[in-house]
């Protein structure tokens, strides 16, 4: 059994919750709930929870400014949210696990499951703290880093060094300005959704690339850029639109 608190401001959240927990999640052992970044501290410290469903937006502060206060966190975080916005993308790029409400039964237990396999260690503590400095430092815009998913755990990389995404089937490459070549069983897709808009292009229905990295684009029906690594990168017709915007190529 896992012991686990449940932190949302919000009644029905709780009691919506602990439904799905008890009908389909036999393994977890509700200890307590709490309302608030202030009950949520208490409660974390008196129960000491292997899990805790944390609410992103609460009345005194957020699920993070709750994080911040606790020095050692010894529990897993499955963050719990009404909202689909910019904070669940840092999220998502920390490797931490998310449930946007109203909850699904198949994301309940597929974050349950992750919970079960994984152990609360250092790297854990990291994607952690990541998030939370990626949160302060941003003001809002894309993640300074992403946590890339690797057999052995992760790599944490700074956006502005990678210079672009490939796609290959359900693989993505992902090449960054020191000439490492990352390999993540991930589609472009997913990548593209996280990125600034503003500083990433989807190109190509097999290339994603950071702007700040082109070095050249040599016209065609479509035509192609070439990057700082000396990389080529086709452009498609119909992203080259797109493209020449962000450019601003006229």
């Amino acid at each position: 059994m896992i012991d686990a608190v449940i932190i949302d401001d919000e009644k029905r959240g709780i009691s919506a919750l602990k439904s799905l927990l008890k009908d389909y999640c036999p393994d977890i052992n509700l200890i307590g709930d709490g309302s608030s970044v202030e009950t949520g501290l208490k409660l974390i410290h008196s129960t000491n929870p292997e899990l805790v469903f944390l609410d992103i937006e609460m009345p005194d502060g957020t699920g993070f400014d709750l994080l911040e206060q606790v020095p050692e966190k010894k529990f897993h975080v499955i963050f719990t949210t009404a909202h689909d916005h910019y904070a669940l993308r840092a999220i998502k790029f920390s490797a931490l696990d998310y449930l946007l409400k109203p909850i699904s039964i198949i994301d309940l237990k597929t974050a349950i499951e992750k919970v079960k396999t994984s152990s609360v260690d250092s790297a854990f503590q990291d994607n952690i703290n990541m998030l939370i400095k990626n949160l302060s430092s941003s003001g809002g815009k894309a993640p300074e880093k992403i946590a890339i998913p690797t057999g052995n755990g992760h790599i944490f990389v700074a956006v502005n060094d990678i210079i672009r995404f490939e796609a290959e089937g359900s693989y993505t490459y992902i090449f960054l300005t020191n000439k490492e070549k990352i390999t993540v069983s991930r589609t472009l897709k997913e990548f593209e959704g996280f990125v600034d808009e503003d500083e990433f292009v989807r190109i190509h229905h097999s290339h994603l690339i950071n702007i700040k990295h082109v070095k050249h684009y040599i016209k065609g029906s479509g035509g192609y850029v070439i990057m700082d690594d000396g990389s080529k990168a086709e452009v498609s017709v119909r992203k080259k639109e797109e493209f020449l915007r962000k450019m601003h190529i006229h």
